[in-house]
Order: C-alpha cells, then structure tokens, then sequence
C-alpha cells in the first residue's frame, strides 16, 4: 500500500487494476516455470471473492473517512472470523486454552491502533471487507487441491474481476484514474510483492491450518506501521510511538501464544 502514501493523488481505483498486473505478470512467470498454468474455476472464484473485500475496503476508506481504523477493523475481523472457520468449519484442532486467548489479545492489540469507537452502521464496509477476508478461501480449502495449482486462477480471477469492476465503475462515472507515472511503476512491484506473500500465506497454511496460519498472515498491519513510522515519519510524537509499541508487543505475544496452540 505504500504507493497510495507516496502518491496522495493515485486514487486506490488506479491503484488495485495496476497491483493487479504485478502479481498477475508474477503468477505467469512462477506458472511457467513451475508448470502450474490452469484455469481451475475455484481460483478464479476466490480471486473474485477477493476482489469484492478489496473494493468494500477501498469504498471504507473513501467514506468511514478513517484510514488506519479501516484497516484495523478490517484486519480484526478477518482474524476472528478465519480462526472460528478454522475451529468450527474445519475441525482443526488447536489448544484452546491458548488459542482463545491469543485471539483476544491480538483483537485487543489491535483496537489500541484504532483512533476511532467502532460503530457498525457507520462502519460496515470496513467490517465486511474484514469478513470477506476472513473467508474467502473455503472453497480452496474444501477442495484440497495443491496450493501451486490454486495461485495462478486466483491472480487471474483478481487481475480478471478487478478491471471488470473498475471499467464498471469508471463507466458509471463513480470513481476517477489517475495514472502517475511512478505510481504505477511502484504499484507494478507492489503487486509482485504481494504474489511473493501470497506464497508465503499458503505455505502457513499448509503448515499450521486455518484457524491458526491464517490469523497469523493477517498480522501485516505491524509492518504497515514499521513503514510509517520509519520511512514515512507518521507518529512522530513519543507518546505516540509508545503506544504503538505497547499494542505491537500486545499483538505479537498473542501471535506467539497462537503458534503455540497448533494441537
């Protein structure tokens, strides 16, 4: 997301077509390589179910007029409702006299970022988003098919929905494009970027499941702070940056107790 703070004027319509590029150029040459080109219709619904968490985020930040409690309920949501998938859906076993309260702790965490009360029907767009988020990857998970052979339909699905949505959108004259030149460069690579995570995330659920790989992946928020505070000077104030430390360290003893509860 760094680009959007670089450029103020790069709308995030702009930006998620051009991110979408990135990571759909990266899933070819990793396909080609990999041999792992396909069209298997559960990615390309899970890239289309993203993409709606994407826009209901970007639709947040425009009108919840709160960039970081946007993404702080969002985040927040998406963690909860991925553990209870985990636990209730998926069957997984975890200790739950660690994983609860890992949970708690990583939702309180992250309510100290928060610089707003949360109020549902002003705030339902971020929430949804964090839902989606949360659950967008059931029907990969029911299939249980090979997470290689998932990514390349699911950036197609993202990189397909996510034009479609904003030539609809820019049709109907909702949103605005605004190319700029170096935008667009860095958001190519943020894009790619986000193809390298996206492996990452897969791999943490193969390895630690659901309920407890996926909470654990949403936690990009820390270093989305680390970004702000070391390359973009925001918090400058030294009340300010303790409480951030104070919620960081909150969050990561919680991740820590959540690694440990994997049963």
């Amino acid at each position: 997301m760094a680009p959007l703070k670089k450029w103020p004027l790069f709308s995030s319509w702009t930006f998620l077509p051009v991110l979408s590029w990135g990571l759909f150029i990266s899933a070819n040459i990793v396909g080609l390589i990999t041999n792992t080109i396909n069209w298997n219709y559960i990615g390309l619904l899970c890239g289309f179910i993203w993409v709606g968490g994407g826009a209901l985020c970007f639709w947040a930040v425009q009108k919840e007029e709160d960039l970081a409690g946007t993404g702080v309920r969002s985040m927040g949501v998406s963690i909860l409702t991925s553990f209870l998938i985990g636990i209730f859906l998926f069957k997984e076993s975890t200790h739950l006299y660690l994983s609860i309260p890992a949970i708690i702790a990583i939702l309180f965490g992250l309510s100290l970022l928060a610089p707003k009360g949360m109020k549902f029907l002003r705030n339902w767009r971020s929430l949804g988003a964090g839902a989606i988020f949360g659950s967008y990857l059931i029907p990969y998970q029911l299939s249980k098919m090979d997470y290689m052979d998932f990514v390349y339909p699911f950036s197609a699905g993202i990189f397909i929905t996510s034009h479609l949505l904003i030539f609809f959108l820019f049709k109907k004259k909702a949103i605005q494009i605004t190319p700029i030149k170096g935008a667009v460069f860095a958001s190519i690579g943020a894009g790619v970027l986000w193809m390298i995570g996206t492996h990452g995330c897969f791999w943490a659920l193969n390895g630690l499941g659901y309920a407890i790989g996926y909470p654990l992946t949403q936690l990009n928020l820390l270093v989305n702070l680390l970004w702000g505070v070391v390359i973009f000077k925001e918090y400058p104030t030294t009340n300010e940056r303790l409480r951030i430390g104070f919620a960081a360290a909150i969050i990561l003893t919680g991740a820590l107790f959540l690694t440990l509860a994997r049963a």
